[in-house]
């Protein structure tokens, strides 16, 4: 692991009332498209970079779904070892590592990254591209040939919809990297931090691109914003962005 940066600080913070949160609400619903459109079997070795407080990976793990969970957030590992030793669940695996740097030497038949679990959380002094670039190659080399990878990202239409000049002079939104910084206060009373945070959004033909750059096949982009999972189109000001890609046979 590197040393904590300004995302790790803040989830570290936030993940006892992370499932409080309006858009953690579906998980059920999210886990049956999961199923169905990742064609997920229980002998299959999945892999859900970014899972945080191990939302969809503990009602998959449930199922009978072998998984194993990454975060960089020892915090919200916290509450996913918590639940899994709660209700002794042997088929999910825990692991804190960075998505930027992840590896491993037996390959996953599917992998997930949903809800802004890794890709677009850049931090500052980051280079955007070549931060979800590396994750995207890390979870090509994680899939075995012919696997199946599900993503979800932030809508960068829905950002530039919303930023005016005066807020790209302020430094709260860069359109050359369609990234905005906030600043967010979070953690129990008395140990709360307040922080700046810098993340990215996407367009449709930037995410088809590094998805090919990755090695993938893609199969669907549209919209996929938490709650609201479907196949369909975008809507410009939804908030995150659904794609479906494959790793093509004959592909290491």
């Amino acid at each position: 692991m590197t040393a904590e940066n300004n995302f790790q600080t803040f989830f570290n913070h936030h993940a006892p009332r992370y499932m409080q949160e309006p858009f953690v609400q579906a998980t059920q619903v999210e886990v049956d498209f999961l199923i169905e459109h990742l064609c997920l079997t229980s002998g299959q070795r999945i892999l859900d970079m970014g899972c945080g407080t191990g939302r969809h990976a503990l009602e998959l793990a449930r199922r009978g779904y072998h998984v194993t969970g990454v975060d960089f957030s020892s915090g919200m590992l916290e509450q996913a070892r918590a639940a899994v030793h709660k209700e002794r669940l042997g088929t999910l695996e825990l692991i804190q590592a960075d998505a930027t740097r992840f590896t491993t030497d037996t390959p996953f038949e599917r992998a997930y990254c949903v809800c802004e679990g890794s890709l677009g959380l850049v931090g500052s002094g980051k280079d955007a591209q070549s931060h979800d670039l590396a994750i995207l190659r890390n979870l090509h080399g994680a899939l075995a040939p012919g696997g199946r990878l599900l993503l979800t990202v932030l809508n960068a239409m829905r950002t530039i919809r919303r930023y005016q000049d005066a807020d790209v002079q302020a430094g709260i939104f860069d359109p050359a990297t369609l990234s905005e910084t906030n600043v967010m206060t979070t953690g129990r009373e008395g140990e709360q931090v307040t922080l700046s945070l810098r993340e990215r959004g996407f367009v449709i033909p930037e995410l088809r691109l590094m998805l090919e750059m990755a090695g993938f096949a893609v199969e669907h982009i549209g919209g996929g914003t938490a709650g609201n999972w479907g196949i369909r189109p975008v809507e410009l000001d939804e908030y995150e962005l659904m794609a479906i890609a494959n790793k093509p046979i004959g592909i290491q």
